[in-house]
């Protein structure tokens, strides 16, 4: 694989790589109940805090595409034409496949078709309840970021249409908080209606919803804008904002159970500030991890290979690597050199087919959108 490491950002890289450990490390639950009870608890919140690193480590670098394009003086609806198409190129082409090799083994499997199959193509199967269904389960979080290139950039078109005079960078700070707003507000909407049960239910019902939850993906634009206008003074305090994002994690994750911060216990602050402390703490992690530097090319080059496969790996690893293998070799029993003989043959099947979908499908589709038949056809020179 030849990587031009002069153009990546190492912190960058191991955000995203982490990501895709710790959702990978979360889903491995589904092999057994039999790990040591250390490591279950480890790997029942590291997809949580994967998923929600994706959501945020996106917002920063679309927030940086979109930032971009509005600052043109030639912008036009050409330029977010531009941006959405390139976006697509980088994320249909893999999903789709996917979805297609999903409904494959879903039917091998359970000699039906998945329930309301449409919605998935149209990104739809979660916008305003739970999927109630177990088919392509990891799908929720591409309909929030699908959304997402949709909701900011058109809003930022629109305005810029009304008004062409104001400043740029303040109109996508105002649709920024503006966006972030509105879905806090919907969340509040849901305390004051609904009632949760336990975990799962607002796992289900509220985590994993679109109308609740595309407020995760512009913190990262409001990280960006804030990065970019005070890049100087942040990196001043970069390590302090370090501890601190991590210490509001922790809480989150680890000690909030001590203070009797639950669903049953307080709906409201698992509703309302749950998910946006979540994604302040995360947020607050980026400035120093920006600054990230390794001599060894050896670790470089495996991060950023991690890096590179996070999206295939995000993909394939739960409804179709685990499901297959659990089909052809049933897991639940298993315990001590089996168990781990199990875990590392699914890991080491996930980076393999994850690495051969990147180098021979997801880079060859992806590099189509730098094609100038393609751009031509298509009218994004």
């Amino acid at each position: 694989m030849n990587i031009d490491y002069s153009k990546r950002n190492f912190g960058l890289d191991v955000l995203r790589a982490t990501a895709s450990l710790f959702v990978l490390f979360g889903h491995t639950l589904w092999i057994g109940d039999n790990y040591p009870n250390f490591l279950e608890t480890i790997f029942r919140i590291t997809p949580t805090i994967g998923v929600e690193i994706f959501f945020v480590l996106s917002g920063f670098l679309i927030g940086m595409l979109v930032l971009k394009e509005i600052e043109k003086p030639s912008f036009s609806f050409k330029n977010i034409k531009k941006f959405l198409i390139r976006r697509w190129f980088r994320t249909l082409p893999n999903y789709y496949l996917v979805l297609s090799i999903n409904i494959l083994v879903w039917y091998v499997i359970f000699n039906k078709i998945p329930e309301k199959l449409y919605q998935y193509f149209f990104f739809i199967q979660n916008v305003s309840e739970r999927t109630n269904s177990y088919f392509y389960r990891i799908s929720w979080t591409l309909s929030v970021e699908q959304f997402s290139y949709l909701l900011g950039p058109l809003l930022l078109y629109f305005l810029i249409l009304i008004a062409p005079a104001k400043k740029r960078s303040q109109l996508f700070l105002w649709v920024t908080l503006l966006i972030i707003l509105i879905f806090n507000l919907s969340r509040l909407y849901f305390y004051l209606n609904e009632t949760l049960t336990d975990l799962e239910d607002w796992n289900e019902t509220i985590r994993k919803v679109l109308i609740y939850r595309l407020d995760a993906i512009y913190y990262g634009f409001l990280l960006y804008y804030l990065y970019k206008k005070y890049k100087n003074q942040i990196a001043k305090y970069s390590l302090g904002l370090f501890w601190v994002g991590l210490s509001l994690l922790l809480f989150l994750y680890i000690f909030r159970g001590f203070f009797g911060l639950t669903i049953e216990t307080v709906q409201g602050f698992m509703i309302l500030l749950f998910l946006p402390i979540n994604s302040i703490g995360l947020c607050l992690l980026f400035p120093q991890l920006l600054k990230l530097k390794t001599t060894s090319n050896s670790i470089r080059k495996t991060i950023t290979t991690l890096s590179i496969i996070s999206y295939p790996v995000y993909l394939l690893h739960y409804t179709v690597i685990l499901q297959c293998l659990k089909v052809i070799f049933p897991s639940e029993s298993l315990v001590g050199f089996q168990l781990w003989a199990y875990t590392f043959l699914y890991w080491g099947i996930t980076f393999l087919l994850s690495y051969l979908l990147y180098r021979f499908f997801e880079k060859p589709a992806t590099n189509l959108r730098d094609n100038p038949r393609i751009k031509r056809f298509l009218k994004i020179d």
